[in-house]
């Protein structure tokens, strides 16, 4: 079969990594494509895998987010028009909605974070199944218009760890060790659609390292002014991407205003605080619910919360992610239900 599978955002490339390789060591040919935004690039060089960019990121503005997706939209009709490819994959991707939908291929959609309305609106109509966790607002997506939907025990982040072990590489890359106190920071994603507020994550790191001379803070930017931003709070700004999935095993605190990192950090043992600012997803609260991530909004209880984790030196246990079910498997399922 040939799969077309296209990467929006950064930690799609970990997501479809394992995917991408089982599917091709099994006799398939597959096709990635993304869009120019950020780093991508750099990450799935990094991963050794193959794609096409087509278009790029509009930015915060509704009107630049409208006019890049459509032009994306155009280009990746023509592509997929040559290429005929049997299915489509994504994760939360409009364009390949679309043009799965347009060109009539069946399509098979990844949604985990049922908070971002607009990207569901725009794409759970069109698609054949939607994959799930079973965490999410079902009722809320079916709303969007889900038609079939698959769910899963776990959270997708489960799958960025499938083939994966950890590396001491990255300290080596980053000019530390292993007895290093580390912690890593995130910003929210203000390009996002369903990102309305600004987090306290300046503040807050700012006040740990002032509390603690021998903290390092390994601060991964989502833009220029993060980067700048944290440069002149003395923090250690990546210039390229770096392992992060392999620094969780190696950091005592994980500090996030996003969602997918903190997930990925919580059952990498890694323990995390989420200090979004707004409406947390379902694979979110989940979390949270069994201790496996802490969430505030407070500078103060943040602050308390980092503290007391950096004391105890202890580190989340991941024996529950044992229990998850795999999502490509059940990505695989919902594949064969519709080609």
């Amino acid at each position: 079969m040939k799969f077309w599978i296209d990467v929006t955002s950064l930690p799609h490339v970990n997501f479809f990594r394992a995917l991408i390789k089982k599917l091709e060591k099994s006799g398939n040919e597959v096709i990635v494509t993304c869009r120019e935004f950020g780093i991508m690039n750099d990450i799935l060089e990094r991963n050794g895998i193959e794609y096409r960019s087509v278009g790029s990121h509009g930015g915060k503005g509704l009107k630049e987010k409208l006019i890049h997706s459509s032009e994306r939209i155009i280009e990746l009709a023509k592509l997929m028009s040559l290429e005929r490819p049997d299915i489509g994959i994504s994760k939360h991707s409009i364009e390949s909605a679309r043009v799965c939908f347009g060109l009539g291929i069946p399509s098979v959609m990844v949604i985990d974070h049922e908070t971002a309305s607009k990207q569901s609106r725009l794409t759970a109509p069109l698609v054949n199944v939607v994959v799930a966790p079973e965490f999410t607002d079902k009722e809320m997506l079916a709303r969007y218009g889900a038609k079939d939907l698959k769910t899963f025990y776990g959270i997708c982040e489960s799958a960025h760890f499938n083939d994966f072990k950890p590396s001491k590489d990255v300290l080596d890359d980053i000019g530390l060790s292993s007895g290093d106190k580390i912690v890593i920071g995130r910003t929210e994603p203000l390009l996002a659609s369903h990102n309305f507020k600004e987090s306290l994550i300046f503040s807050v790191l700012a006040r740990l390292k002032e509390d603690d001379e021998e903290m390092n803070i390994v601060f991964i930017p989502r833009n220029e002014k993060d980067r700048i931003t944290a440069k002149k709070l003395g923090f250690f700004v990546p210039e390229r991407s770096i392992d992060v999935l392999s620094l969780y095993s190696f950091a005592d605190l994980m500090i996030g205003a996003g969602s997918c990192m903190n997930r990925e950090a919580s059952i990498g043992g890694c323990p995390t605080i989420s200090i979004c600012p707004d409406r947390l997803p379902g694979v979110d609260r989940f979390l949270i619910e069994r201790g496996l991530m802490f969430h505030s909004c407070t500078e103060n209880d943040i602050i308390s919360k980092a503290e007391e984790i950096l004391k105890s030196k202890k580190r989340n246990d991941t024996d529950s992610m044992k229990r998850f079910e795999d999502p490509h498997e059940i990505i695989m399922e919902a594949v064969k239900s519709v080609s």
